[in-house]
C-alpha cells in the first residue's frame, strides 16, 4: 500500500505494483480484495478522493489542479469519481464545507 500511495498525483499501474511484491497480477488483485475488501483500484480512488477532500477543504485550489494533484487525468474524470463516491460534485462539496465552517 506503501508503494500506492508514494506520489498520488503520479499514480503506479496496479500491475506495477504486484510486479514489485512479486506476485502475479491475478494472485494481487485477488489478495488485495481479499485483505482489504476493496479491489485495488477502487482503494486507489478511494485514496484519492481523501486526497482531494483534504485539499478541497484546505486550499483554494482550482478544481483541474486538485484533480492532477490528486492523480487524476483531468477535472471530468474528477467530478465524475468524486460526485460517484460523495454524492455531491467536487465545487458543491467545497461549498458546503465552506458554509460549515
Amino acid at each position: 500500500m506503501r508503494a500506492m500511495c508514494e506520489d498520488i498525483s503520479n499514480p503506479i499501474s496496479i500491475s506495477e505494483v504486484a510486479s514489485r511484491c512479486r506476485l502475479s497480477l491475478y494472485y494481487f488483485v485477488r489478495a488485495f480484495t481479499n485483505t482489504v475488501g476493496i479491489a485495488p483500484y477502487a482503494w486507489f480512488v478511494q485514496q484519492r478522493i481523501v486526497c482531494a477532500k483534504h485539499l478541497l477543504a484546505n486550499t483554494a485550489l482550482p478544481l483541474a489542479q486538485v484533480a492532477l494533484e490528486c492523480g487524476f487525468s483531468d477535472q471530468a474524470h474528477f467530478t465524475k469519481a468524486f460526485a460517484k463516491a460523495s454524492g455531491l460534485t467536487p465545487a458543491k462539496w467545497r461549498r458546503c464545507q465552506i458554509c460549515a465552517t
